[in-house]
């Protein structure tokens, strides 16, 4: 078996995970749209860089098939939002060349990826979610009868990574900030948590990973501490078994009074992922046995409590002439 990491960015580290799995055999490999991306230059077995997937899906979908033909790649990993949604299209595809892309169904990835879907889905299966407007004309109403107040939240309807989400204080700057395709919401007094539920191939959940947030950097979570928590392990399970998600799922989640709120959800090993590896829950190698066809059997507690993650910058150099 051996897999790519598509568009792996800085992720290296996704490489020597998959390294240090014991007795492992199989050869790791990573693309990139950019020659720069420092995860391309790690331990791995070799490295592409292919076309950007949003400029010409068709295209990089090719590119990729090709790739993984001439290579005896047998799975495709990719690990950020635009690329997951595009290749989830092209699944049967990639089978019919004997490749196993690990997306989720094009269904899960909608809810995902739409706050207002995701909203809808939560409201379904009875798991909160922040009071949500999606025009100013409803927040005013609301907001005139003392049935919200600032601050409030402004993101993008689709969107990740924290990219253009602002905290409003004033009438003034939500509608300076607030344009088509957003949406508002209130602001929940609480404490945050990252949580990693990680789903079978045939869709039922495997673990539930629970850190609570301490900092965040660049819409990833920076410090943590793994908790147990009853309450949020019920709720993200009974969400994972009703999503039917394959692979990882990177929730937020706020408590606040003590009702869990979901306020993310991303369908992907997210950037809170290293704290869940460091704690000792190797999710990683989980899906390394279900590539390879062994079984692995649910665990939702094998995990210690209070540990504290913290990341850490590294550098890697590389010489102009090996780009």
């Amino acid at each position: 078996m051996n897999i790519i990491i598509t568009n792996i960015g800085r992720r290296g580290y996704l490489v020597d995970y998959f390294k240090s799995i014991p007795g492992m055999t199989g050869k790791i490999y990573t693309s990139d749209c950019d020659q720069t991306a420092s995860g391309l230059y790690g331990n791995n077995d070799g490295h592409f860089i292919l076309s950007k997937p949003v400029d010409d899906e068709e295209k990089y979908v090719s590119e990729l098939i090709q790739v993984c033909k001439d290579n005896d790649i047998n799975a495709i990993l990719p690990v950020i939002d635009p690329e997951i949604y595009i290749l989830s299209g092209y699944k049967r595809k990639f089978s019919e060349n004997g490749i196993n892309v690990i997306v989720s169904d094009r269904s899960v990835l909608d809810i995902c990826f739409d706050k207002l879907k995701m909203n809808q889905f939560l409201k379904k299966i009875n798991v909160s979610y922040p009071n949500t407007f999606e025009d100013v004309g409803t927040f005013m109403t609301f907001l005139e009868a003392d049935r919200i107040t600032f601050p409030v939240v402004v993101k993008p309807i689709l969107g990740s990574g924290s990219v253009d989400t602002y905290i409003v204080d004033d009438v003034e700057k939500l509608k300076a900030l607030f344009h088509e395709g957003m949406i508002i919401q209130e602001k929940l007094d609480g404490v945050e948590y990252g949580i990693d539920v990680f789903n079978s191939v045939e869709k039922s959940p495997l673990r539930c990973v629970v850190k609570r947030k301490i900092a965040m950097r660049s819409g990833e979570t920076d410090k943590c501490v793994s908790v147990h928590s009853n309450l949020l392990s019920k709720t993200m399970l009974h969400l994972a078994e009703e999503l039917g998600h394959i692979g990882n799922l990177d929730c937020d989640v706020i408590v606040s009074n003590g009702i869990p709120y979901v306020i993310d959800m991303n369908p992907r090993f997210g950037g809170g992922y290293p704290a869940t590896h460091a704690i000792g829950v190797n999710l990683i190698e989980i899906l390394w046995k279900m590539l390879n066809g062994e079984s692995v059997t649910a665990d939702y507690e094998n995990y210690n409590d209070d540990i504290l993650v913290m990341k850490e910058i590294s550098v890697r150099a590389v010489a102009l002439n090996d780009l």
